[in-house]
């Protein structure tokens, strides 16, 4: 399994991280988890051929993770992409996506590749081949705070998922509102974690590492600004092998 950073950066637009996204390559297929604005900016910087891409999963529908849906459509149906394309969204905003295309002038009908849309459900497991897969759980990312009640309550989901390939497990938290989310797969043992930085205390994270199973620890969703790399420098040799802070354009290599 191959895990790009494609995006590394918060919520707040940057001019050194693309907001977070990751392409995960495994033998047979590619998924790219989340697209937020500025996604295809963002792959054209790496020289990622879109054609690489084979399933797209949307966390959740906050700007900075799906906005940019549009537009990488847009510049796949430019460079004329024959390959199918499977785009997965909760199943709630499924008629939001498609109505999202429609207003974006998108018509799947005259595109040249075959796109669908798939809604999937928290707790049931999306396989794209015999090995590899993911299994979405719901996280406390998105609560109705504001307490707006033209929103239905069920419409505020967001999701972190397990990412697995072959024996190797990935726990992606994606965006979350409790540090009990970091414990959402723990039946499941995995030793590497990709944990947001913006809503969790970082010292919660390390907390987290020293009493779990995970042995190794990437931060994403990086606001620069927090000084969280100022943080991580004062960190002991032990933890710094942990923990490391991405950048856009790196890739890891999780192994058994």
């Amino acid at each position: 399994m191959e895990v790009t950073f494609v995006g590394t950066g918060s919520g707040k637009t940057q001019l050194k991280r693309f907001h977070t996204s990751l392409l995960i390559s495994s033998k047979n297929h590619s998924l790219l988890i989340d697209t937020g604005d500025g996604i295809s900016k963002a792959l054209l910087s790496l020289e990622i051929d879109l054609n690489k891409i084979d399933s797209i999963f949307i966390t959740h529908t906050h700007s900075d993770h799906f906005s940019g849906i549009a537009s990488l459509l847009t510049q796949m149906k430019m460079a004329e992409r024959t390959k199918p394309l499977y785009f997965y969204i909760h199943s709630s905003f499924v008629n939001f996506a498609n109505n999202f295309l429609f207003s974006s002038f998108l018509f799947p009908e005259t595109f040249n590749f075959l796109f669908k849309i798939i809604g999937y459900n928290f707790g049931q497991k999306i396989l794209f081949d015999e090995n590899f897969g993911i299994l979405p759980l719901q996280n406390t990312h998105i609560t109705n705070k504001h307490n707006v009640k033209l929103i239905p309550k069920n419409n505020f989901v967001s999701a972190s998922i397990l990412i697995m390939d072959a024996e190797i497990s990935i726990h992606y938290t994606s965006d979350i509102g409790s540090i009990a989310d970091l414990s959402l797969f723990n039946e499941f043992f995995p030793k590497y974690l990709i944990v947001e930085s913006t809503h969790v205390s970082f010292y919660h994270i390390i907390n987290y590492l020293e009493n779990s199973f995970v042995e190794k620890v990437y931060l994403v969703h990086i606001n620069d600004n927090d000084g969280i790399v100022d943080k991580h420098s004062k960190l002991s040799y032990k933890l710094k092998n942990k923990i490391f802070i991405t950048y856009d354009g790196m890739k890891v290599y999780p192994t058994i």
